[in-house]
């Protein structure tokens, strides 16, 4: 890791943090023009930032895998693996543009792209929160978790595992964070230690998965989605 990179990356980092991902108003008029969709869906698509719709607004999951390929892919790399960088192909290979155009069936098909083939997903397990009808999951009743956690060190640095916390919706209130590799915890642990793209740039301590939790209800619209939804009642 270079000294002008902080890890866990962050998406407030200023060395892309004001990078777009999507230009809204380009969004827009792709829907309403290419979709036929009103302008009141089509302004629904993308939530509406000052400062745009950026990596630091809206890069949890890029910048996670960017996390998952700097773990995973060859060390040695040029230009090595980062949320801008992992930004550019992503728009390069029409995982999604700024103006909304997608031509990729799965979001993590990009780390199988990128690497030619030797980062891929190896398992994914569904839990839809806030839906009442379904039980409250955690990191003890995850069993991808559990399964990570038991294997031994030398198996474990082979893989790498996302969580998705919040809400079901990407729209606004869900968040994409790693398992921490080197403090994985036990199975029956629930607090887990996070590689957390929303982490402070000046936090230095451990950072948890209630840290994160508080961290990102800062933002009053996520905590409205969080606080109302069934799984949190």
């Amino acid at each position: 890791m270079e000294n002008s990179e902080r890890w866990p990356f962050r998406q407030d980092d200023p060395q892309w943090a004001n990078e777009l991902m999507w230009d809204r108003d380009q969004v827009i008029e792709t829907h309403t023009r290419g979709n036929s969709a009103s302008r009141r869906k089509a302004r629904e698509l993308l939530r509406k930032f000052k400062s745009g719709n950026t990596i630091g607004n809206e890069g949890c999951l890029l910048t996670s895998l960017a996390m998952v390929l700097r773990l995973l892919d060859q060390p040695d790399r040029e230009p090595p693996w980062t949320p801008s960088v992992l930004n550019q192909r992503a728009h390069e290979l029409l995982y999604y543009t700024k103006a909304g155009l997608s031509m990729a069936p799965l979001y993590a098909d990009i780390v199988s792209e990128v690497t030619g083939g030797e980062v891929q997903l190896c398992a994914k397990e569904e839990y839809l929160s806030g839906k009442s009808s379904w039980p409250r999951n955690y990191a003890s009743t995850c069993w991808i978790v559990r399964a990570y956690r038991l294997l031994p060190p030398e198996m474990r640095a082979h893989f790498a595992v996302m969580l998705k916390t919040g809400t079901y919706d990407d729209t606004v209130a869900s968040h994409y964070v790693l398992l921490d590799p080197t403090r994985p915890g036990s199975p029956d642990e629930n607090d887990a230690y996070l590689l957390d793209p929303a982490m402070p740039m000046n936090a230095e301590a451990a950072w948890r998965l209630s840290d994160s939790a508080r961290q990102i209800c800062k933002d009053a619209q996520i905590r409205r989605q969080w606080v109302t939804s069934p799984l949190f009642q």
